[in-house]
């Protein structure tokens, strides 16, 4: 039987259209609070009665049709939607590469539930989206909360990870603002000459103006870092026959299912802080999930080594990640861009004045980064055997270590230029199907070698 979706559609549609609903919004706000006199114009009311009236017209001419297989679970659905052109798209559970329900705080509110069902398609969002009640969703596309191989994260790795991956350069400079905060709410335990002693210390004649920048970088870093931490903590994954079961959020809760069979490559990641406590992230690339906006199919948030094995042995098994790797042989590959903005900071740092200020902040960030392209460039590497491609070079302020089943490698590239001609090393790139990151990278790997491996 075909039913309308839950009302909480309407609610998702109309909010995309914010921008032309704020001045109204405004007005209003404005009146109930101050009691100025703003009357509503006619101009102003009608594009927002226009844009509301579609959302509800959308949601009032969709449909969608479900089919349970035995135990009441999601079999195929159908789902119908358009105003002028109708058009309608079926997905069944065989070809569903991944199933995401989420649940918002305005979801919990309101009593529903948003479904993404993804193919393995090349769609940049999922290819069916359903709003519907929370019973309903729990029916339809309930998952097993008593998995025998469940994984869990601690909450202080969890912390480590959103603090060190969230811009990790920027909070150095939080020691200033929190003493600040913390002097005003402890007051007389921690005297105020002491806060201004080191805050003075650490923003000694810098410009106000650099130092509303460097505030604002802080609140930047410290909310995504909330946010990272919010997302991860709590999470834990475990098996489902051929799926895995993925939970994660505080606020907003996901469960999503992915077909194992469509997980194409492995990644191991690490910041520098992360570094320094042994601590890695693995995150999987799978075909049809991770299109949707802030979707990062994380496996591990934040593991010791001894723990992260066990977690993989238990969620994949089947997952080959030992292969021997040849190490790169360009080392100055790596580090000459942090190493050249280095030496330009220290270069304008000389000029004295507001520009001294400015280079501190330019250098601080370029010894940041030269130091992880000198921990990676000591790990560089790529290797290939009978099943399994692995590389490992930098991105951006992270290592990474990326593990590929030779069956979905799509394309290996070997690229040499003249200089690297000279040096007998090469550069080699490593295409496979998936979502977001398809493309790995490693620069100065020995030409011989490799095409030894390749033949």
């Amino acid at each position: 039987m075909e039913c309308r979706p839950y009302g909480v559609y309407a609610v998702y549609d109309v909010k995309r259209w914010w921008l032309f609903l704020l001045l109204p919004s405004a007005r209003v706000a404005v009146t109930a609070l101050f009691g100025v006199t703003a009357p509503l114009l006619w101009w102003e009311l009608l594009p927002a009665a226009l844009l509301i009236s579609y959302s509800v017209a959308k949601w009032y001419t969709c449909r969608y049709r479900l089919t349970a297989s035995a135990g009441d679970r999601f079999h195929t659905v159908a789902v119908r939607q358009g105003l002028l052109t109708r058009h309608t798209l079926h997905i069944s559970a065989e070809d569903a590469a991944s199933v995401e329900v989420e649940r918002t705080p305005l979801l919990w509110l309101l009593g529903g539930r948003r479904i993404r069902i993804s193919t393995a398609g090349l769609r940049r969002r999922a290819d069916a989206v359903l709003y519907l009640p929370a019973h309903s969703a729990r029916r339809l596309f309930s998952l097993n909360e008593r998995g025998a191989h469940r994984t869990r994260a601690r909450v202080w790795p969890v912390a480590v990870m959103a603090l060190s991956g969230s811009n990790a350069a920027v909070g150095l400079l939080t020691a200033a603002p929190l003493l600040r905060h913390a002097g005003q709410l402890l007051g007389q335990q921690f005297p105020q000459d002491v806060v201004s002693a080191v805050e003075q210390a650490l923003f000694a004649g810098l410009p106000p103006l650099l130092r509303t920048a460097a505030n604002l970088l802080v609140v930047g870093w410290a909310l995504s870092a909330l946010n990272m931490f919010l997302r991860y903590v709590g999470f834990y994954a475990q098996c489902e026959g051929e799926h895995l079961h993925l939970v994660s959020g505080l606020f907003t809760r996901r469960d999503v299912l992915i077909d194992r069979g469509k997980i194409t490559a492995l990644e191991l990641r690490q910041t520098l802080g992360m570094r320094l406590l042994d601590l890695h992230t693995a995150v999987i690339t799978a075909a049809g999930y991770g299109r949707d906006v802030g979707a990062r199919p994380v496996l591990v948030p934040a593991a010791r080594p001894r723990e992260l094995c066990a977690c993989l042995n238990a969620l994949l098994p089947d997952f080959p990640v030992q292969v021997p790797r040849l190490r790169t042989a360009s080392r100055f590959r790596y580090v000459w861009a942090p190493l050249t903005c280095l030496l330009s900071g220290m270069a304008v740092a000389t000029r004295g004045g507001w520009w001294q200020w400015a280079a501190a902040l330019w250098i601080l960030a370029a010894a940041w980064w030269l130091l992880v392209r000198i921990l990676a460039s000591a790990h560089a590497g790529f290797g290939m055997s009978d099943s399994t491609v692995a590389l490992c070079y930098p991105r951006g302020l992270a290592l990474v270590r990326v593990f590929l089943p030779r069956e979905v490698t799509d394309c290996l590239t070997v690229t040499q230029t003249p200089f690297q001609r000279r040096r007998g090393v090469c550069t080699v790139q490593v295409r496979c199907f998936g979502e977001k990151r398809r493309r790995h990278r490693v620069w100065g790997v020995p030409y011989a070698a490799v095409n030894a491996l390749l033949t």
